[in-house]
């Protein structure tokens, strides 16, 4: 299902590609919640049809569809944006940075906090760039445009394996239209003067 929703979001309407991300977001919640994780009772659908809910029947704990923030983010040097290859990644595409908001970050805190601990810089001027949902199994992916600021461009060398800062005429291969990655990277092609070619 999550390769069907790749090609939905890279093709699809935004109606098209909100229905496909609330379906697999849905059997995912529906999947993990079969067990109250309290007490273990087997969950039973809320009384309330209208509630999108599981209830324990045991100890009364309800279970609502939860949604991961994840932040992303281009940052710019001048006229030049990093781009990373990560272990995860799959194929030879370069991306952005992101990551998971951590429990007690805003969006902000947390855009600082992996554009430190991926590529040891760091940013300032941080400023909204759009949204996307992405459900790996249910996250939502929260686009923010960053500018550097201080630091030595250095991967993590874990989950970062080369790091590097890229113009219009010498871009690597970047994801497939369709993610919020893609869409961040045309528009800052946009804002430099038109669009490139590149690889991908």
């Amino acid at each position: 299902m999550a390769d069907e929703f790749r090609k939905t979001a890279a093709t699809g309407s935004p109606e098209e590609i909100r229905k496909a991300s609330s379906e697999l977001e849905l059997a995912e919640w529906r999947r993990t919640n079969r067990f109250c994780g309290c007490c273990g009772a087997e969950m039973k659908p809320h009384a309330d049809a209208a509630e999108r809910a599981f209830v324990c029947p045991s100890c009364g704990y309800a279970a609502y569809p939860r949604i991961a923030p994840a932040v992303i983010a281009l940052v710019t040097k001048g006229d030049k944006a990093l781009l990373q290859r990560n272990t995860h990644y799959k194929g030879a595409a370069w991306t952005l940075v992101a990551g998971f908001v951590d429990p007690g970050e805003n969006l902000e805190e947390a855009v600082r906090r992996e554009i430190r601990e991926e590529a040891s810089i760091e940013v300032a001027d941080i400023r909204y760039a759009g949204s996307q949902t992405w459900p790996y199994p249910s996250n939502i992916m929260i686009g923010f445009r960053a500018e550097y600021a201080e630091g030595e461009l250095k991967p993590d060398g874990a989950e970062v394996v080369e790091s590097g800062w890229f113009g219009r005429g010498n871009l690597p291969q970047i994801p497939q239209p369709g993610s919020i990655a893609r869409k961040m990277i045309d528009a800052w092609l946009a804002d430099c003067g038109g669009s490139a070619r590149f690889p991908g």
